[in-house]
């Protein structure tokens, strides 16, 4: 009886390893994946409307046009912002945190927090400290303007 308690024991042990190996595991990929996400957002999306070259009349030759990308800019004021935003603000007024402590603060999923501070970010009410993993957020002067004005 006592060796397969022992045994137990063992194996109990070893998988307890492994398991904490594979959580350090999806840490570094959640970090990565934060990472990659943040520099695949401020690339220029397809989708974002183009400047469309005038289409030359019959019998005419049209000049080269050059297309470029419209950006567009998120034109914010404190009716605009809905009531998370307000609340992610009122938690970065009392000190930087990571998408990882607003997500678990105002209790949503990963991806929401993830898209939500992306939005304030291009609003420029937060700003991103992209040295660390995961990014950590702060109010910029803009977001301290809607924190006192709330």
């Amino acid at each position: 009886m006592n060796a397969s308690t022992d045994l137990g024991h063992d194996l109990w042990s070893v998988l307890e390893q492994r398991l904490k190996k594979q959580d350090e595991r999806i840490l570094d990929m959640m970090g990565r994946l934060e990472v990659i996400q943040s520099r695949y957002s401020e690339r220029p999306s397809p989708l974002v409307p183009q400047a469309v070259p005038q289409l030359a009349r019959a019998g005419e030759e049209s000049a080269p046009v050059a297309v470029t990308h419209v950006t567009p800019v998120r034109q914010t004021s404190q009716a605009t912002l809905d009531e998370t935003e307000m609340s992610v603000i009122k938690l970065l007024g009392t000190k930087p945190r990571t998408s990882v402590e607003i997500k678990e603060l105002i209790e949503t999923s990963r991806e929401h927090a993830a898209r939500l501070m992306k939005g304030l970010f291009d609003a420029g009410i937060v700003a991103r400290n992209a040295s660390k993993k995961p990014f950590v957020y702060e109010l910029t002067e803009m977001g301290r303007r809607y924190l006192s004005a709330s």
